[in-house]
């Protein structure tokens, strides 16, 4: 009996010992998603982008508008509030410059997103464009 006894305790120690999968660092937290669905956007890689979110369907990627060409764009100044377990708003800015000589332009919006097995993904936006719910 003691012979059987051991694999199975280096089966469960090694089990222990690797853990929880470590999520993608796209996915690793909400502003990681969210960075990456702009970033992937402004490469014009929409299906890449469409994996950002929780619901998606490889069929929309030609129904997304694309952005136009930018210089630089990025996402700032998030604020993370926590609704429910798995559950959080994130509010942020966006800014972009469409050539090197312009002046950053931004703009407010949000997204709520879930954790799931694979990272944050986008649940849905909480604002349009014009920072308004």
């Amino acid at each position: 009996m003691k012979i059987y006894l051991a694999p199975l305790l280096l089966l469960l120690c090694g089990g222990l010992l690797d853990g929880p999968a470590a999520l993608p660092a796209s996915y690793a937290s909400p502003q990681a998603t969210v960075s990456a669905y702009w970033f992937r956007m402004l490469e014009r890689h929409h299906a890449a982008a469409l994996d950002c979110f929780l619901d998606n369907d490889s069929s929309d990627v030609g129904n997304m508008l694309g952005l136009p060409d930018l210089v630089e764009l990025r996402c700032r100044d998030f604020s993370v509030v926590h609704r429910s377990s798995g559950t959080v708003d994130v509010t942020y800015k966006v800014e972009y410059r469409v050539a090197m000589g312009d002046s950053l332009a931004r703009f407010g919006t949000g997204d709520r997103l879930q954790l799931t097995s694979s990272g944050w993904k986008i649940a849905r936006p909480l604002l349009d464009g014009s920072g308004h719910p």
